[in-house]
């Protein structure tokens, strides 16, 4: 359906949305009027009315405007995610800093670009990652320097050059040819205007088109477009139209970032006067990171909503399920009910599991488990994750058996691997860490076990079941690799 389009309604429960199309019959199906199927490892739904078999109803994500997706927006930065990203690059380039003070005059110039350089590669990440729709805040890779730091930082002030030049040009030839070259750029480097400069109506009409123009050149090299597209006004306009009036939305939002950001780097000054040894650096930092990041999130929500009125991405994946992750109520059975994706080997509830999981010392030993995984203390977590086997799986948290998975397919321990990710995506199946766990469970079946046909069957259950995630995205391209 487009952005326009209203949800089809159940053809029984005309007062229920309807997630699923029947293909035979036709009809609109509620959760209440679909029925969830297993045929292995992949989940299908059925038409509770005939029993044919029934599509899943997609929606425009614009469907919900952008104006209502930025009240909430704000928490972005502050979320578990964010915060941890946030402390990391406030210590990278505190770090980074202190060496540019501290080393001789020749080093400068190479510190500060990466310092630049790491802001920007980390800004341009956020804005693609949320016009992805993930909000992991994952710090970028940094194998190669050059292409993955100092780029970035070339193409981040790229973009405010080309925004500012048209307003200091005429402000040089209209307020400052007639001075000397150095007084004439004394205002460019510390901000004292030739007079009349400020009255001039020119200059803040040219500075006005640079703001409009802003936020889409930080959208262009975001999405490493050459830079001679940002120059061309045809192509720029295009997109500004196709990006209608969320583009104004955008614009106005960071204008108004912008003077939250002259607050934060008040109250950062304030923090480095104190003078608490590379602690004030590090706050300083960590307070003037906010606002970039949610700047970031503001450009990719804006391509998230509407990108495919530009080109980005394809429309397909702009369309998301009606009822999100709503199942039929009269659901599939679970991997763990119907023994997992390897039969013997998965856990089954019994009397002996339920009277080891009575046993006094089951709560200690899963705090045990708990402590080690925080600490990544490997060899300790796998021999209590053993230890716990007579457990029900349910009893340990997801994330616990994701971290088994990943610690033993590193050992080498594929089986452990295999079993433990079968179980992190089987004991919270609507968590974030379900579709992660399927999809290393996968690789660990098709590139270390040699099972392709195995991983095969999880990538396709992985994009029937989570359609909308990087999982699936990942997945589909393995799929797409093996087909050709």
């Amino acid at each position: 359906m487009p952005a326009s389009a209203a949800p089809s309604r159940c053809q029984r429960h005309p007062k229920a949305l309807a997630g699923w199309r029947c293909q035979s019959c036709g009809a609109a199906l509620c959760p209440e009027c679909a029925v969830g199927r297993r045929i292995q490892t992949v989940e299908l739904v059925g038409c509770g009315l005939c029993g044919g078999d029934a599509q899943t109803l997609s929606i425009h994500r614009g469907v919900v405007p952008l104006s209502h997706r930025l009240k909430s927006a704000w928490r972005y930065p502050f979320s578990t995610a964010g915060l941890q990203l946030l402390v990391a690059l406030s210590l990278f380039l505190t770090g980074v800093s202190w060496l540019t003070e501290m080393s001789f005059l020749l080093m400068r110039a190479p510190l500060i670009a990466l310092y630049g350089g790491l802001f920007w590669a980390t800004f341009f990440g956020l804005v693609r990652e949320s016009a992805r729709g993930d909000t992991s805040l994952d710090i970028p890779d940094f194998s190669d320097v050059f292409r993955d730091a100092i780029v970035p930082g070339l193409r981040g002030l790229m973009v405010f050059v080309l925004a500012s030049v048209p307003a200091l040009a005429y402000g040089y030839l209209a307020h400052g040819a007639t001075h000397a070259t150095l007084d004439a750029f004394a205002w460019f480097i510390q901000w004292k205007p030739p007079p009349g400069l400020v009255s001039d109506p020119v200059f803040w009409g040219l500075l006005l088109l640079g703001g409009l123009w802003l936020p889409m050149g930080l959208l262009l090299a975001a999405t490493d477009q050459p830079p001679w597209r940002m120059l061309d006004p045809r192509l720029v306009l295009g997109l500004a139209r196709g990006l209608g009036s969320d583009y104004l939305l955008t614009t106005a939002t960071l204008a108004a970032l912008v003077l939250l950001q002259g607050v934060a780097h008040a109250v950062a000054g304030g923090l480095r006067a104190l003078e608490w040894l590379v602690i004030s650096r590090f706050l300083a930092e960590c307070v003037t990171l906010v606002v970039p990041f949610l700047a970031a999130h503001v450009l990719g929500l804006l391509l998230y909503v509407r990108g495919d009125q530009v080109g980005y991405a394809a429309a397909g994946d702009y369309m998301e399920p009606v009822l999100g992750s709503t199942r039929p109520l009269r659901d599939a059975p679970s991997l763990h009910a119907m023994g997992g994706l390897t039969g013997p080997d998965a856990e089954l509830a019994s009397p002996l599991e339920e009277a080891g999981a009575a046993r006094l010392g089951a709560t200690e030993q899963l705090s045990s488990l708990a402590t080690a995984v925080e600490a990544r203390d490997v060899p300790r977590a796998l021999e209590l994750y053993a230890v716990l086997e007579q457990l029900p799986s349910s009893r340990v948290p997801s994330e616990h058996h994701l971290f088994i998975g990943q610690a033993a397919a590193v050992e080498g321990n594929f089986p452990l691997a295999v079993t433990a990710l079968e179980r992190a995506a089987d004991v919270a199946p609507d968590s974030p860490t379900a579709p992660r766990a399927l999809v290393m469970l996968a690789r660990v079946l098709g590139e270390r076990m040699n099972d392709t046909a195995r991983a095969e069957e999880v990538y396709r259950y992985v994009l029937h079941r989570y359609p909308d995630t990087s999982a699936a995205r990942y997945a589909g391209e393995r799929t797409r690799l093996t087909s050709d």
